[in-house]
C-alpha cells in the first residue's frame, strides 16, 4: 500500500474516532430561538422567570410554586437507549436572605422505563422519577421541600431577589434530548404555568419577560450557575464531560458493533 494511501485511511480513522466519541455522550439540544430569559447550551436549559436587578418578572405567583415539571424527548430516536440523567434545579436568593443551599437547590434524576422500546433504565434510588408521556418522550417532576423550596415573601422583598429554574443533563445515551415544556405546578401538582422549549410562556401569568439588562459582574447577590463540569452525575454542577471521553472510547472499541445497533 502507498504511504499516501495510508496517511489517507490513518486520517479516516480519526475522523471516525471523534464522531463515535462525540455520539457517545448525552447533551440536551439547544433552543433555535431561545426568550431573552433562558439560557440554552448542551449541558443545560435555564430560564430565569423573577430577576427585578434584570427587568425580568413574568407576573408569576412564586409562593404558588410547590413542583417543577420538564417534558423532553430524544432528538434522534434510532440512536436512543435511555442512558439519559441529569437533574432539575429550583434557584432562589440572594444568599444574604435565604439559606447559601437554595441558590442552586436541585434533584437528580436517572433513566427511563419505556416498555414498548423494552428498556429499564431507571435508577429507583433517584429521587426524581421520570414517566412516559409519548413516542419517546418523557416527563421529570420535581415536587419541592425544604431543601428546594423557593423563599418567595425573602426574594420579592429584596432588590436583588431572583428565582431561576433549571434542567440539566450529563448521561451517556447516543441520542440527544430536546426539553419541549416546562411547568410549575401547586400544591396538587396542577401546572398553573407552562413554557415550551424556547422559554415562552404559553398558559399561565399574562406578562412577557423584559430584555435583561447587560451582565454586570458577579458577586453575593448574583445568581450563579454551574461553571465547570466533573462528570460525577450526582452533582448539579456537572456536565457530559468526564462521561463522554469513557464512552467514546468503548464506542471506539466497538465500533462497528454500535453502528449495527441503530434501529431501522
Amino acid at each position: 500500500m502507498k504511504i499516501a494511501k495510508i496517511l489517507s485511511a490513518a486520517a479516516a480513522c480519526a475522523v471516525a474516532a471523534t464522531a463515535l466519541a462525540v455520539s457517545a455522550s448525552a447533551e440536551l439540544t439547544v433552543a433555535e430561538n431561545p426568550a431573552s430569559n433562558l439560557s440554552s447550551a448542551t449541558g443545560m436549559w435555564m430560564l430565569k422567570i423573577y430577576v427585578p436587578s434584570e427587568n425580568i418578572d413574568l407576573g408569576i405567583d412564586l409562593a404558588k410554586i410547590e413542583g417543577i415539571r420538564f417534558t423532553f424527548t430524544a432528538a434522534e430516536p434510532e440512536w436512543f437507549e435511555g442512558n439519559t440523567g441529569g437533574g432539575i434545579v429550583s434557584s432562589c436568593g440572594p444568599v444574604s436572605i435565604t439559606p447559601a443551599d437554595h441558590n442552586w437547590a436541585s434533584a437528580n434524576w436517572w433513566g427511563i422505563v419505556d416498555e414498548d422500546l423494552e428498556l429499564d433504565t431507571h435508577d429507583e434510588g433517584s429521587p426524581v422519577q421520570t414517566v412516559k408521556v409519548g413516542d419517546y418522550t418523557y416527563s421529570a417532576t420535581m415536587m419541592l421541600d425544604d431543601s428546594t423550596c423557593i423563599y418567595a415573601d425573602e426574594v420579592m422583598a429584596s432588590p436583588d431577589g431572583y428565582v431561576q429554574i433549571a434542567f440539566q443533563e450529563w448521561g451517556s445515551d447516543m441520542s440527544a434530548i430536546t426539553v419541549t415544556s416546562m411547568e410549575l405546578l401547586d400544591a396538587s401538582g396542577n401546572a398553573f404555568v407552562s413554557f415550551d422549549g424556547n422559554g415562552n410562556m404559553t398558559s399561565g401569568a399574562p406578562s412577557a419577560p423584559s430584555a435583561p439588562s447587560a451582565p454586570s459582574e458577579p458577586s453575593d447577590t448574583t445568581p450563579t450557575t454551574p461553571s465547570t463540569s466533573t462528570g460525577d452525575k450526582g452533582s448539579p454542577d456537572t456536565g457530559v464531560a468526564g462521561v463522554a471521553a469513557a464512552v467514546g472510547v468503548a464506542a471506539l472499541a466497538a465500533g462497528a458493533v454500535v453502528l449495527t445497533k441503530k434501529r431501522k
